[in-house]
């Protein structure tokens, strides 16, 4: 994912998880309806992003770390 999609990703989560915050203390009616809803969404995405770059890195070392195809010798042809 490009960096501009994780920052974007990470935005709307966060807009998602702070909405949640802001109805379970600003509504008086129905704030649990309302409020648990967009927070656990917020954490969703959040937590989702989060664990996708944890994979991409983790993805990035093994590679790495792993001998070049062909028995680990380069051809000059």
């Amino acid at each position: 994912m490009s960096p501009t999609g994780v920052i974007f990703s990470y935005l709307i989560g966060l807009i998602f998880a702070v909405g949640g915050v802001v109805f379970l203390i600003g509504l008086d009616d129905n704030r649990f309806l309302y409020g648990i809803p967009y927070l656990l969404i917020g954490v969703v995405i959040i937590g989702g992003v989060a664990a996708s770059q944890r994979r991409a890195r983790r993805k990035a070392e093994e590679e790495d770390d792993a001998p070049p195809p062909g028995g680990g010798h380069r051809s000059p042809y």
